[in-house]
């Protein structure tokens, strides 16, 4: 009996953690196979809980959550005229969430959806610095917490603790560049103050 309980204990603690460990980095990048407005327009973001509420709200009663997506910053972009700029290189694109878009007080310009372009592909882990954007200003970079942020906004928020929800995508591959999503929609000047 012990050595059935060694066995079992030894399948446990060894392989599942690999396992584990694998199956989490996967998430983190995500791969679509359009370009970056085709993938913004159909790109799942975080889970917004709408829990006993979501009857009242025209949600189905056995649902407890859906997912915040990117129509809003897709519309934007496409109202602003901006869609044939970025099919027309490789871009990084920090996209905004539709609940960040609700937050948001102004108007979203061609000048601030730029502001959140940088031109090639910029992972997560290679963000060490000041980026420039499409628009001419610069995403001033910090180091906060164990987190990334460009001027104010934290990119790649992931779940910690109990919450499991809250995860933005982030490096998710497109034919034309990455996205990394955003909890804040983001103005040139802001960070510091400048407008």
């Amino acid at each position: 009996m012990l050595a059935g309980l060694a066995v079992a204990s030894a399948l446990v603690t060894g392989p599942m953690t690999a396992t584990r460990r694998v199956s989490m980095r996967a998430k983190s990048t995500i791969s679509m196979a359009g370009d970056i407005m085709e993938t913004a327009a159909s790109l799942q973001g975080p889970v917004i809980f709408w829990g006993s509420d979501g009857a009242t709200m025209g949600k189905e009663e056995s649902d407890i959550k859906g997912y915040d997506n990117f129509s809003k910053f897709v519309a934007a972009v496409k109202a602003a005229g901006l869609e044939q700029t970025l099919k027309g290189g490789t871009f990084t694109v920090f996209a905004p969430t539709d609940a960040a878009f609700a937050d948001f007080k102004g108007e979203a310009t061609a000048d601030i959806l730029k502001y959140h372009v940088v031109e090639g592909k910029v992972p997560l882990s290679a963000i060490q610095g000041d980026l420039k954007t499409v628009q001419g200003s610069s995403l001033k970079y910090g180091r906060r917490f164990r987190k990334t942020f460009l001027d104010y906004a934290m990119v790649g928020i992931s779940a910690s603790g109990a919450s499991k929800g809250q995860v933005y995508p982030v490096d998710v591959e497109c034919s034309n560049g990455l996205i990394h999503a955003s909890d804040t929609v983001l103005g040139p000047g802001t960070a510091t103050g400048q407008e």
